[in-house]
């Protein structure tokens, strides 16, 4: 708005806005300064050259003390121009500084005076966790009034880690119709507050075509690890997949990079569609009540455990002579495209996990006559996929059971006695 001079020419005065300019646009009086021991802005300043009368801006956003979170940078701050007696558009010149009295400025910018009535500018982006005031100044002739000073607050930055995946293990094989998903929960600085990941699964490593998709809460908090279980198609051949996350924080708007690429083969095992030998023909309709927790290839033995063997639930013993077997061991061979599986090695309560044998002598200790068909004789070679599964009670010749109760069936490298390792919590263990 442009005002018509109060003044002789050849006199330099000062009058506040509330006197002078602000009683001709028919504005509201300036209140006190925004910041308590500031120098009072809001005065309009007439040249003594050429009686041009400009009035100081007024700031508009962001309001007095004002606090932000660091994503929501970069601010915007906006003047309600000042007035002006001239006939040329002002020019006004934003200062940002870590204190009230400006001896330590962070941003400075001239900026020309927009129309409409109010000036913005959006400025760079500054350090977080500080507070800033603000104030601007109406220009001519390179001096000029400034308005009051206030302040604003940039809220601390928060950094999220890049995930890790976990599990399944790199190149692992999986099977049946979903697999666990897990990566660990990441690490992070400043007020995080509601961490997300989000999983991607496809066959492609480009990921182009995703086969599954899913966006989940953090599970345990820092230090613990969060699963979602993925659904795969029916397939009927050995499939590799690829899966990434990545980590978010939406209410503070950060995002991390995806984690490195993970792979795994999926081999298709459905029992029911395996053939069963030396055991009850029913076996694949048995509720699967137990996990497999570890696999431990020994010199001598591979140890097999799962969460029913010595849990207050465990598995009872089923009548055998004059003792009773608790659970029979057993095993998977994929023989010409086909799958056979028996369970052979029987346990009593309390029976050392090494009985289940030498990894190198299933042949001769397992599968040794006819009564295992076409397992008879089979030897899984060092990294053939076999299948090692538990069932309740005594299965050899179609055996005796109290409870159709069995385990998933894990598939896993076979290992040598040269090849020490350790399956556990679905990861093989080197």
């Amino acid at each position: 708005m442009r005002l018509t001079s109060l003044l002789f020419p050849g006199v330099m005065l000062v009058v506040s806005l509330a006197g002078a300019a602000c009683e001709k646009s028919g504005a509201s009086p300036a209140g006190p300064s925004d910041v308590t021991g500031a120098a009072p802005g809001g005065a309009a300043v007439t040249d003594a050259k050429t009686g041009v009368t400009i009035g100081a801006p007024q700031l508009v956003s962001p309001a007095d003390k004002a606090q932000f979170k660091n994503v929501e940078q970069p601010v915007t701050l906006t003047i309600k121009n000042g007035l002006t007696t001239g006939s040329t558009p002002l020019t006004y010149t934003f200062e940002v500084a870590r204190d009230p009295g400006f001896a330590n400025t962070v941003y400075t910018r001239d900026v020309p005076e927009a129309p409409g009535g109010q000036t913005a500018l959006k400025i760079d982006k500054i350090a977080p966790a500080t507070t800033y005031y603000w104030r601007v100044r109406s220009n001519m002739s390179g001096t000029g009034p400034y308005s009051r000073v206030r302040s604003f607050a940039i809220g601390p930055e928060v950094i999220l880690q890049t995930p890790i995946l976990a599990l399944p293990a790199q190149n692992a094989t999986v099977s049946g119709t979903t697999v666990g998903l897990t990566v660990n929960n990441i690490g992070r600085s400043g007020p995080a507050e509601r961490i997300m990941y989000r999983f991607e699964l496809s066959t492609s490593s480009s990921f182009a075509n995703l086969t599954f998709v899913s966006t989940v809460p953090e599970q345990g908090g820092p230090g613990g690890q969060t699963t979602v279980q993925a659904q795969l198609p029916n397939t009927t051949g050995v499939v590799t997949y690829f899966w990434r996350v990545q980590a978010s924080d939406p209410p503070n708007g950060v995002t991390t990079a995806y984690s490195n690429v993970g792979s795994f083969k999926y081999q298709p095992f459905d029992l029911h569609q395996a053939i069963i030998w030396d055991n009850p023909q029913d076996l694949a309709d048995w509720a699967e009540t137990t996990k497999i927790t570890s696999i431990v290839f020994t010199d001598i033995a591979f140890e097999v455990d799962f969460d029913k063997r010595q849990s207050p639930d465990k598995w009872p013993e089923s009548g055998f002579g004059s003792g009773g077997i608790q659970y029979t061991l057993g095993m998977c061979g994929n023989i010409n495209g086909r799958w056979h599986c028996s369970a052979v090695v029987q346990f009593w309560d309390g029976r050392e996990l090494s009985a289940s044998g030498c990894p190198m002598c299933i042949a001769k200790d397992w599968f040794y006559d006819s009564r295992w068909g076409a397992l008879q004789g089979f030897q899984p070679a060092p990294g053939e996929i076999v299948g090692i599964f538990v069932a309740q009670g005594n299965l050899r010749d179609n055996g005796n059971t109290s409870v159709k109760e069995r385990s998933n069936v894990v598939l896993i490298p076979w290992l040598t006695n040269y090849q020490a390792a350790a399956f556990r919590g679905g990861r093989l263990i080197r």
